[in-house]
């Protein structure tokens, strides 16, 4: 399958996967099959953020082999899990 996104549609996916990952993933102990598959398929996704122009918000660990969400990305989203937060404790 291949799916063509433009730049923003690419970030706004990043932005979507990072707060999905995290609402799945965030309160886990230890991993299971839908972290495995959920890890393999951002790991393809976050591949194309050089290419996409977006290096500032993944950045690739060659002694690990992976891609993570560098501290701008992070500072940037957490807004969205903030306020999720901030709701959850009000209700």
């Amino acid at each position: 399958m291949k799916i063509e996104l433009t730049k923003k549609q690419y970030k706004t996916l990043l932005t979507i996967m990072y707060c999905g990952e995290w609402m799945l993933n965030s309160y886990k102990e230890n991993d299971d099959d839908i972290s495995k598959e959920t890890d393999d398929i951002e790991q393809n996704i976050f591949s194309f953020a050089k290419d996409s122009g977006l290096e500032k918000w993944i950045e690739y660990d060659s002694e690990m082999e992976k891609y993570f969400p560098t501290a701008d990305m992070e500072d940037e989203l957490h807004k969205f899990i903030d306020i999720f937060n901030l709701k959850q404790k009000t209700q």
